[in-house]
């Protein structure tokens, strides 16, 4: 069972992020036989030195930014294997990864989806010490659907599953691409699985915060209840979708605080496993 290994950069990523995260990919047990790459809009000289040094990248350039949905869907067109494995350019896979998730795959051959815990690091590469933990089961998954319950970066998708229900969607607003497709995915009855272990170290920025914005929020929320209507699923969490639009009207040092309160009783990163 082969994979292709599906990554989109632009000109704001750090070079030496994209470095460490390629070198990840590169170093498995078990290495992908295509990795497809996907410029989206002009990047600059220092991260297409950094993508110079990697000679077996399939690039697809863009001509002008598009955002992460719309490159997404343009890199899929590119993949020749029916297992895309995503992965951030800021992000370092551990080194058994893709051989785990194949394995996975291999053993049940009837889940479409299928992502990893994750390990936090900060911008230098310092390990966190925290598991970002999510449901394992399918049934676990589906219920919990509004809390985002897949670490989008550590996810191995059927290819032509993801196709059939549309891709990606470049009206779901900013980073809720993710959020979005699990909606549509659970809406479809893809099914979904989750490793118990962490598989991927993620890179937690000190200004994350500040990225969920106004906007981010209200997006969010707009996504959220839309699923939840459609799913018909319960009165808490068409509530619990709300939060984090409440959480961005917030002043930011009262912001910082309720985030880490949410993230302590988020259903979502419940001990599982």
């Amino acid at each position: 069972m082969q994979v292709t290994v599906l990554i989109s950069v632009y000109a704001k990523e750090k070079p030496e992020y994209l470095k460490s995260a390629l070198d990840s990919v590169y170093e498995q047990t078990l290495c992908p036989d295509e990795v497809v790459l996907v410029e989206d809009g002009p990047i600059g000289e220092e991260l297409e030195s950094v993508i110079s040094a990697f000679p077996h990248l399939k690039i697809v350039k863009i001509e002008k930014n598009q955002g992460l949905s719309n490159a997404l869907n343009i890199g899929l067109k590119y993949c020749t294997n029916d297992i895309v494995a995503r992965m951030d350019t800021d992000d370092i896979c551990f080194p058994t990864r893709f051989e785990k998730q194949i394995k996975y795959f291999q053993l049940h051959p009837e889940v479409d989806i299928v992502g990893t815990f994750a390990s936090k690091i900060d911008e230098t590469g310092y390990d966190l010490n925290d598991i970002i933990s999510v449901p394992v089961v399918h049934k676990d998954i589906i219920r919990l659907i509004w809390t985002c319950p897949m670490n989008h970066p550590t996810v191995m998708f059927r290819k032509d599953k993801i196709l059939s229900i549309g891709g990606y969607n470049s009206d779901a607003g900013p980073r809720q691409d993710d959020y979005d497709l699990w909606f549509r995915c659970a809406a479809k009855g893809l099914r979904f699985a989750n490793i118990p272990e962490s598989l991927l170290y993620y890179r937690f920025f000190s200004d994350s915060v500040k990225k969920n914005n106004i906007k981010v929020g209200w997006y969010r929320m707009k996504v959220g209840l839309r699923g939840c209507r459609y799913l018909h699923l319960p009165i808490m969490a068409h509530i619990g979708v709300c939060v984090p639009f409440i959480r961005s009207l917030l002043p930011y040092p009262i912001n910082v605080y309720f985030q880490y309160l949410m993230n302590h009783i988020n259903p979502r990163n419940r001990k599982y496993g």
